[in-house]
């Protein structure tokens, strides 16, 4: 227990800083994770460029 000016910290006040502070980790992770994933796949332009690209490749002999 704390005594002096700092207070009691109630049992609210310290579940909403975990779940603040689990928020921003998970937040974190998820920036983390899938920004490479997402910057990783190929754009639709590209996709065509590449399906036309192959077609055209094909035809010729």
């Amino acid at each position: 227990m704390r005594t002096g000016d700092e207070g009691y910290e109630t049992a609210k006040r310290r579940t909403a800083l975990l779940l603040i502070g689990f928020a921003l980790l998970v937040g974190i992770g998820v920036t983390t994770v899938l920004r490479p994933e997402v910057e990783d796949e190929p754009s639709d332009a590209t996709a065509s460029e590449v399906e036309i690209a192959n077609e055209q490749g094909a035809d010729e002999p």
